[in-house]
């Protein structure tokens, strides 16, 4: 049989609580957890009550609804909150049953065991409030999210379903319902095996497979990892908006190289080829100044020819360089109008035909009355003159340069043909703009700039349409512009 003694040691080394009362609820014994935990000796406690222990968190009716178990000779359990006497919380597990007589008849007392539950608690605590911040989180992602369970075959990975996905990844791939789906259907039919074995990698010593790729006209960013118990997670970005940024970077990036390069060559236009017409003006004004009454009619005529062909190359120059200024402050707006391109191309005629009849170039107008387009009308002039001026620069004395048009689907192709010297290969993919040589001399040695051609391309992408040339060498070139077709 247990001596009392024995009955204590063991009681004081019980990892739980153990206090008993007498039948009025009278503190009788403690044991030494009671007082490790609560901070009241033996001494302190023995003949008072456990309402010392009180926290105020319960109710009255709680503690009556105890005391009315318990003396009905029930055993009673529950969470309980007391106060130790430092006044520190303990949330404890109570387990409290009456000690009867020997015949059972009467309570002589009760036993309390209570087990310090106020980590498992906090730990609770804790677990409930990540589990909200993982909810809030999952489902305010800015990234799309889908909890994915493994299906296999052979014992390799083919697919997956979504268990889960939050409101993020609906809206990526505009679907409201992902449930029990198979990632391969709501990827747009993408090969899964096939995408983990092309993009394994290895990070912290896990499997990680990371990757982008286009579903349903977005480029999307794609993250896969393990959660483990065959379940997947995986994120996916929206990296749309940020491609089109780079490209607008990009765009703008060289946009402004060109400018640059523009500016430079601009530059060097005004200092070179607009400062040479003048030096060459002024040398035979002044021949003609000091020496007129010596030279003959001949030598005179010679002379004016040569100063109007250089004050006609300086002007279209200088036309060249206000267009281009216009054009670089935002001041070209077309304003779209019926364009009869056979009177068109017939008023170049007429102001390009001097410089034709030079060179014996015959200029050909084969185009019909009824091709009409829908673009600036000026402008149209600027791209016209500028392609057939280039045609007699660059063919041989006794060619041609034929104007003559196509259609096609609404647009009409107006096409400037000539019998010239033709361009280099290497020369036709920058031939627009000023990257290639300013100062190509012509067959009769006519000078050049290369705003013309630059100012046609813009001019004619304002208007819609687009410009391209065929060239080969030896046989001459032929640039065709493609303008919408009037319709009003």
């Amino acid at each position: 049989m247990i001596k009392g003694q024995q009955l204590v040691n063991a009681l004081d080394n019980s990892e739980g609580v153990v206090f008993i009362t007498e039948a009025d609820g009278t503190i009788v014994f403690v044991n030494k957890t009671f007082e490790k935990v609560y901070g009241y000796n033996r001494d302190e406690v023995r003949g008072k009550k456990p309402s010392i222990l009180k926290s105020g968190f319960h109710s009255r009716q709680f503690y009556d609804e105890l005391w009315q178990t318990i003396s009905a000779g029930k055993s009673w359990s529950g969470d309980m909150v007391n106060r130790t006497k430092s006044g520190e919380i303990v949330s404890e597990k109570t387990f409290i049953s009456p000690v009867f007589s020997d015949d059972d008849s009467t309570i002589t007392g009760y036993i309390a065991v209570k087990f310090n539950i106020s980590e498992r608690k906090k730990l609770k605590e804790q677990l409930e409030i990540r589990e909200q911040l993982f909810e809030k989180l999952f489902e305010n992602s800015p990234v799309g999210i889908l909890i994915l369970d493994d299906i296999k075959s052979e014992g390799e990975i083919i697919d997956f379903t979504v268990e889960r996905a939050n409101l993020k990844a609906s809206v990526i791939f505009n679907r409201l319902s992902f449930i029990d789906q198979r990632l391969s259907s709501v990827m747009c039919n993408k090969n899964i095996a096939g995408l983990m074995k092309e993009h394994k990698t290895v990070q912290h010593g896990e499997e990680v497979y990371e990757w982008e790729d286009m579903c349903k006209g977005k480029v999307l960013e794609f993250k896969l990892f393990g959660l483990g118990r065959n379940k997947k997670c995986l994120l996916v970005t929206d990296i749309s908006p940020k491609v089109k940024m780079e490209s607008r970077l990009k765009e703008s990036e060289a946009r402004l190289r060109e400018l640059n390069e523009t500016k430079d060559k601009i530059f060097s236009i005004i200092a070179h080829d607009l400062r040479s017409p003048f030096q060459t003006i002024i040398g035979f004004a002044s021949l003609l100044s000091d020496g007129m009454d010596s030279c003959s009619s001949t030598e005179l005529k010679k002379m004016a020819a040569q100063i109007s062909d250089v004050s006609e190359q300086t002007y279209k120059l200088l036309e060249d360089l206000l267009t281009w200024s216009k054009s670089q402050l935002g001041q070209l707006s077309p304003v779209p109008v019926k364009v009869n391109l056979k009177e068109i191309v017939e008023k170049v005629f007429c102001h390009l035909r001097q410089q034709a009849d030079k060179k014996n170039i015959s200029l050909i107008n084969d185009i019909s009355e009824a091709d009409v387009a829908k673009a600036d009308k000026d402008m149209v002039e600027f791209i016209v003159r500028n392609l057939v001026h280039n045609g007699v620069k660059f063919t041989t004395p006794g060619g041609e340069v034929r104007c003559f048009t196509e259609r096609e689907d609404g647009y009409i192709r107006i096409r400037v043909k000539d019998t010239g010297i033709g361009i280099q290969p290497a020369k036709q993919k920058g031939i627009f703009s000023l990257s290639g040589n300013l100062s190509t001399k012509g067959t009769s040695e006519e000078a050049g700039t290369g705003l013309g051609l630059m100012l046609s391309r813009e001019m004619v992408e304002m208007n819609n349409g687009r410009i391209a040339v065929e060239s080969e060498p030896g046989k001459g070139s032929c640039f065709t512009v493609v303008l919408p077709e009037a319709t009003f």
